[in-house]
């Protein structure tokens, strides 16, 4: 007889779209361009990816996408790599996260679960396992974003409730309050990571650039010479 691997007790899960012109960073494709809107996506995905690191023999991580006509096995190799992959399924963000969290939670047998987008293209891969830490101890774990969303949401079976996700207004400060309000009101322990910043707008970006200089996003960021030197904020005299 063959012996039974038990499936990994922690889940992360990675929902991003397949990289397409015309379908990604939208809000920002407005100020920059498409072409560059989707260069930049895909730079994103590179640097989470990276930052995230390798599955462990705890831990699996799976790229969770959003349904594409454009999506076959060739594209979806050549933007998430050899990582486990699923398509979301649901008409909404928080019918696709629900779902997302109910399947692994009751038909993989996963203990705890965290999600993160890749609007936080550098974030550390220790900060992830922080989160899975604090599931220990915690219902529910929340990384708060500066827009008044959040970069990360996790929790451990028995504790989801598929209501946290429902009827949010998603993308807009709303998000972040509201949810903490639910978990809450269910008499939910949570616990919060420190504030990071997405990357949602024009200004996330200015951001992103005046404080990053690492990684792909980066790079090509030099390479596009953004922002330019002419719109650049001026420096304080010292």
């Amino acid at each position: 007889m063959f012996a039974t691997i038990p499936p990994p007790p922690e889940r992360l899960l990675v929902f991003a779209r397949v990289p397409e012109l015309g379908r990604v960073k939208t809000r920002l494709a407005g100020s920059i361009g498409d072409e560059r809107a989707l260069e930049l996506y895909q730079a994103m995905i590179r640097d989470t990816l990276q930052s995230i690191g390798r599955p462990t023999a705890e831990q699996e991580i799976e790229v969770v996408w959003a349904p594409t006509p454009v999506a076959n096995g060739e594209t979806l190799r050549s933007a998430f790599g050899d990582l486990a992959l699923a398509m979301q399924t649901g008409a909404t963000l928080g019918d696709r996260m629900s779902m997302a969290f109910s399947e692994r939670f009751f038909f993989h047998r996963t203990e705890k679960i965290v999600a993160i987008g890749v609007d936080d293209p550098l974030i550390p891969r220790r900060l992830i396992d922080d989160a899975f830490a604090l599931l220990e101890s915690c219902d529910w774990v929340i990384g708060p974003a500066a827009d008044g969303g959040y970069y990360l949401i996790g929790c451990r079976s028995g504790a989801l409730d598929v209501e946290v996700f429902a009827n949010m207004e998603w993308g807009t400060a709303s998000v972040l309050p509201e949810t903490i309000a639910r978990i809450r009101a269910w008499k939910h322990t949570l616990a919060m990571l420190p504030e990071r910043s997405d990357i949602d707008v024009e200004n996330d970006l200015r951001g992103f650039a005046a404080r990053e200089s690492r990684g792909a996003v980066a790079d090509l960021l030099r390479e596009w010479r953004f922002p330019p030197p002419d719109t650049q904020e001026p420096r304080p005299k010292s």
